[in-house]
């Protein structure tokens, strides 16, 4: 691969526009996203240019499985229509070259972008939304959206915080409910949120008992919640959403079936498959997009090409969101709801390509 002249010329080309598009693209969006919310940011006091450039670059991260996908279809739409307007092209596949010859330089790079996806999916996703929600806690980023009547922490314990509003501040919790099951939680009017010294303020400590109500056996002004334990700089839901953690860890969690519901079983499974399908999405779009961009004609539809193109990209996307929530929710079998949309794809576009190679 790139041992010849031609392939370095073509893997060039094509990175040139796919970089131009997707830095060129992501600054835009970056630039109207901090003039958007720039009073957010300041209301906070004074924000670091360290701590802006590492939040647009989780963000960065966050929206990789859409940006490198559809910046691969435009820089090979772009290069293609071009090789075939110069006739370059022709000369090329006159010098004994086959279409899947010619496009070994595009699927090195949609290959590079599907490890680059898969390997953001285990280990930095993560990290980056946690990130992510830290910063817009702290920094009041989308303050003016509407915030729910109560916030919940899940903790590494399996039990619950459900809280009212949180100090950032002072770092407390009002008006706090720490669930530690069904039979076993706490009634707090303040908690001081600090992993390493929970203490709470006008604790009751209420048990069910036997006839299936709960009772006051403890309560204190002020004491210690030594059990209490989670992690430090936990993301405002309290734990990573199940869209967002790790393939290993939703695999974990498939295995150990008998510990949750059916529902949350459905979930993992829709994500597990959405996670480990979407990265090739990079190498559907070279097969999609190739065959059309190649065809001898006077005139390239160029301008068809790109819109069809990107009106299919976002309608795949939008197809696939809505089958995750189908399969989330049980109402068509996971598997079945997340391979489905992705396997006919791929088997119409495939018979395309090879029929066209």
């Amino acid at each position: 691969m790139l041992t010849k002249i031609w392939q370095r010329y073509l893997f060039t080309e094509l990175c040139k526009v796919f970089f131009f598009f997707l830095v060129g693209f992501f600054f835009l969006y970056s630039l109207i996203d901090y003039s958007t919310h720039m009073q957010d940011f300041m209301s906070s006091g004074k924000v670091k240019l360290k701590e802006i450039f590492c939040f647009y670059g989780f963000q960065f991260i966050k929206r990789s499985v859409l940006l490198l996908p559809l910046a691969l279809l435009i820089a090979s739409i772009k290069v293609l229509c071009n090789l075939n307007a110069t006739r370059e092209l022709v000369a090329l596949q006159s010098s004994g070259l086959n279409l899947k010859t010619l496009l070994r330089p595009f699927f090195l790079l949609a290959g590079l972008c599907c490890v680059f996806n898969w390997f953001s999916a285990e280990k930095l996703l993560p990290t980056a939304l946690n990130t992510l929600e830290s910063f817009e806690d702290n920094h009041h980023y989308n303050s003016h959206v509407k915030h729910d009547p109560f916030q919940v922490l899940y903790l590494k314990d399996n039990s619950k915080l459900v809280y009212q509003k949180r100090d950032v501040e002072n770092n407390l919790l009002f008006d706090v409910y720490w669930i530690r099951s069904f039979d076993d939680m706490w009634r707090i009017k303040t908690l001081k949120a600090d992993p390493k010294d929970p203490v709470a303020d006008f604790a009751d400590h209420l048990v069910r008992q036997k006839d299936g109500t709960l009772a006051k056996v403890e309560s204190y002004d002020k004491c210690r919640l030594n059990e209490l334990k989670w992690q430090a700089n936990m993301p405002r839901k309290g734990m990573i959403p199940i869209e967002n953690r790790k393939v290993s860890q939703l695999i974990k969690v498939l295995s150990h079936k008998q510990q949750i519901t059916k529902n949350q079983a459905s979930e993992a499974l829709s994500y597990v498959c959405y996670k480990l399908i979407m990265p090739l999405l990079s190498l559907l779009v070279i097969m999609a997009v190739a065959p059309f961009c190649i065809r001898y004609t006077r005139n390239v539809p160029t301008f068809y090409i790109y819109s069809v193109s990107l009106f299919g990209f976002i309608a795949f996307f939008t197809l696939l969101d809505a089958c995750i929530i189908l399969g989330s929710h049980r109402t068509i079998p996971p598997l079945l709801a997340i391979l489905l949309p992705f396997g006919v794809c791929s088997a119409f576009f495939s018979w395309k390509f090879i029929k066209t190679s």
